[in-house]
């Protein structure tokens, strides 16, 4: 009678295992789920020889030492990141002003990167010589990075 109830209970979990792989989609994962299965297969089995009572010992929850201090470098990297974009839209500004013979005393440029990574080019602040030409240089800046970005140039 136990043997019978033991090859039953086999058939039954060999089967449900069975149809448990014909589930496994054909991805990247297979390997893995194919595994968790054989692992459910072998444990349910485990357990029929031990009366049903399957219990590890010594495996106990995990206790992570939340002491210590995390460090976030998030924060620094966004900044570093603004700063080569800005760094590379003043260099861009400043070689197609001094092509045309405006030569800046200095270039602002804002940059936000928002929550979902997108990055924004706000403002561009520029500082030209008294006798500059203020509007060849909006122009030129203009064309380069388009209208929706505020430019501001003061004299000094």
């Amino acid at each position: 009678m136990i043997m019978r109830e033991f090859l039953l209970n086999v058939s039954l979990v060999a089967a449900a295992t069975a149809l448990f792989r014909m589930l496994v989609p054909e991805t990247g994962f297979k390997k893995q789920i194919g595994f968790l299965i054989s692992c459910f297969f072998i444990s349910v089995t485990a357990s029929f020889f031990m009366g049903g009572n399957l219990e590890i010992e010594g495996v106990y929850g995990v206790d992570f030492d939340t002491g210590g201090s995390i460090t976030d470098f998030s924060e620094q990297a966004t900044l570093a990141r603004k700063q080569a974009i800005a760094e590379e839209v003043s260099a861009r500004i400043n070689e197609i002003l001094q092509q045309n013979g405006i030569y800046p005393s200095e270039i602002s440029v804002i940059v936000n990167i928002s929550g979902l990574y997108s990055i924004s080019i706000n403002e561009i602040k520029l500082v030209l010589p008294p006798d500059a030409d203020f509007g060849k240089a909006s122009a030129l800046i203009e064309k380069e990075v388009g209208t929706d970005i505020k430019v501001i140039i003061t004299a000094i």
